[in-house]
């Protein structure tokens, strides 16, 4: 027994260059041919505070504007143009598409004030061969907001809606009313068949027929669109601003998901770099187990693997 205590001794000594003091209680300190473990630990933290860059601020200047994120944390020029240059690409043609939507805008609300008009509504939709059709009259569904004046106004109030002219179509002969052209006039006058016999080319100056029928499919059923030549031109013209604003919605999209890419990468890679690199090597460390109810307060050996 005695042998062996003097080995394992012999072996402590060796590969912790000193005895554990009686304070320690044996419990060790030191690799095995190595630099201490806690020497290591502090020297490690020491090193690793240095270099701490909190996430929060990088983030939030990436939310601010992309790419100022990856700046703050000295990304590569690649990162920062990409994040930064799809947001300038967006912002631009964003506005650049908006502009050209409210251009073609206005042009076909002018075009639509100088081909539809009211008094032609009401008189081709109760007098002539296009009121014929089931979608084609004065009290429907939609409506168009009028304005009165004069007499009417004092009768009927300022504001009525449309289908008031289904018993009263001379009012439009009196010079006391007029349709109030706001958002939801120039959307209903090229939507809707209802308001069809207000476009000014229905018919020619020797009243022949102009307007004609529009077959569309619309899956199990084939619906007919009663239609004119300025209205199809009008269709079109609100179709292409649409189009336009589509883009712009896309553009803004674009730009909103830019933002957030940029900040989750601008907190990727702070958290990255905060992260503290490992040695890969295995290390080992011996010592003594302190037991107090031992005849040499030593329990035992204990033997440990770092990596």
């Amino acid at each position: 027994m005695r042998t062996i205590l003097v080995f394992v001794l012999a072996v402590q000594f060796v590969s912790a260059n000193d005895l554990y003091n009686l304070d320690d209680r044996f419990l060790s300190n030191y690799y095995f041919f190595q630099d201490s473990i806690e020497n290591e630990i502090i020297n490690q933290n020491q090193t690793d505070d240095t270099l701490i860059v909190y996430p929060a601020k990088p983030m939030l200047y990436s939310l601010i504007f992309p790419g100022l994120g990856q700046w703050y944390n000295k990304s590569p020029l690649w990162k920062i143009g990409l994040f930064s240059g799809i947001e300038v690409v967006s912002i631009l043609s964003g506005m650049q598409w908006v502009k050209k939507a409210d251009d073609i805008r206005v042009k076909y609300e002018l075009f639509a004030d100088d081909n539809w008009d009211l008094e032609t509504w009401v008189y081709n939709t109760l007098s002539t061969p296009i009121g014929n059709y089931a979608d084609v009259h004065i009290k429907g569904t939609h409506k168009l907001k009028l304005k009165l004046s004069g007499a009417l106004a004092e009768q009927f109030g300022t504001f009525v809606p449309s289908d008031s002219l289904d018993d009263n179509a001379h009012w439009v002969y009196s010079g006391e009313v007029t349709v109030l052209r706001d958002r939801d006039f120039y959307e209903n006058i090229g939507k809707y068949d209802q308001f069809v016999g207000g476009w000014t080319d229905c018919y020619d100056q020797n009243n022949a027929q102009k307007w004609f029928e529009v077959y569309k499919d619309v899956g199990d059923s084939v619906e007919t669109i009663i239609t004119t030549p300025n209205k199809e031109d009008y269709v079109s013209k609100r179709a292409d601003s649409n189009d336009y604003l589509n883009m712009a919605k896309f553009a803004i999209s674009a730009m909103m998901f830019n933002h957030v890419v940029s900040a989750m990468d601008a907190v990727w890679s702070t958290q990255n770099r905060n992260r503290p690199s490992k040695p890969k090597e295995v290390k080992t460390d011996i010592g003594l187990l302190y037991d107090k109810y031992s005849k040499y307060g030593i329990g035992g050996l204990s033997i440990s693997l770092y990596w």
